[in-house]
């Protein structure tokens, strides 16, 4: 959504800088009814995702990732054991089976993880980060941890509280 300008009172015009404002007045110019609280809601998270989701995404491609591929490969960082099913790692991240080999494939074929068969379920494959992939996937964190992950500019206490109201809205939401 671009800022427009909007008139008050038949007035002069005047600038909507914020594009949720902007949303927000429109929405109430057109007397679009009830709603609003929550079609603001949702386009301020979006509008959040996509602002971070850029940022993060440029931090990454100098390091020759892309999103999906740093977070498969932080998902197995983070593990105890540096192993994940395939299914499993796509379940976590929210992409289809598809999406989740398609980046195994991008990330084996550097040598930052390794496939195998799992030793219990014929059906399942296992992925392990290898040492290379781990000292990629930390260079790229250190990376984006100067920028504090896309949240630059956002204390402490304001992080604390989006991680506490996004918990209650995914947990609303069935997560």
């Amino acid at each position: 959504m671009s800022a427009e300008p909007a008139t008050e009172g038949g007035g002069r015009a005047k600038p909507h800088s914020d594009p949720v404002d902007w949303a927000r007045h429109y929405w109430r110019q057109q007397n679009l009814g009830p709603g609003e609280d929550a079609f603001i809601a949702m386009s301020s998270v979006l509008r959040f995702h996509r602002l971070m989701t850029v940022a993060v995404e440029d931090e990454l491609k100098k390091h020759g990732l892309n999103l999906t591929d740093y977070m498969l490969l932080m998902t197995l960082e983070l593990s105890e054991t540096g192993t994940r099913p395939v299914s499993r790692l796509a379940r976590g991240l929210l992409v289809h089976a598809t999406t989740a080999t398609l980046a195994t494939d991008r990330l084996e074929s550097r040598g930052l993880l390794s496939r195998g068969p799992h030793p219990s379920d014929r059906r399942a494959t296992l992925v392990t980060i290898s040492d290379e992939g781990r000292a990629l996937v930390r260079k790229a964190s250190a990376a984006l941890g100067e920028f504090e992950y896309g949240l630059a500019g956002t204390s402490v206490a304001d992080r604390a509280e989006l991680v506490e109201v996004l918990a209650r809205l995914r947990a609303a939401a069935g997560d």
